[in-house]
């Protein structure tokens, strides 16, 4: 029983969900049994949401999303296909609080 609990966990991973869209996506969703990874999908503007896994290849997306000129990513760990925008944003400010502690206990 428990190896079946451990699959279904694994199956239905968070990620973020947000239309096409030109801002970091802070919204994310419980993927549904049928979809086994996240994708992260900028044509100009991004697109994130939940996608199955054996699905993820570039004919298969240009051809569901109907778009040419196309990067992608599809990745199976929580809230993996967040906005490269946003990584940076989230390591810009980590890095200035750690600056401003350190200032803060050595003057």
């Amino acid at each position: 029983m428990l190896p079946m609990s451990i699959l279904f966990l694994a199956v239905l991973c968070p990620c973020y969900n947000c239309p096409l869209t030109a801002v970091p996506c802070k919204t994310n969703v419980t993927c549904p049994s049928d979809t086994d990874s996240c994708l992260w999908l900028k044509v100009g503007i991004t697109l994130s949401g939940c996608y199955k896994y054996s699905n993820c290849d570039m004919n298969q997306i240009k051809e569901k999303y109907k778009v040419d000129n196309f990067n992608f990513k599809c990745c199976q760990k929580d809230l993996c296909n967040r906005s490269q925008t946003t990584m940076i944003s989230t390591a810009v400010i980590s890095i200035a609080t750690m600056m401003t502690m350190i200032w803060i206990l050595c003057f």
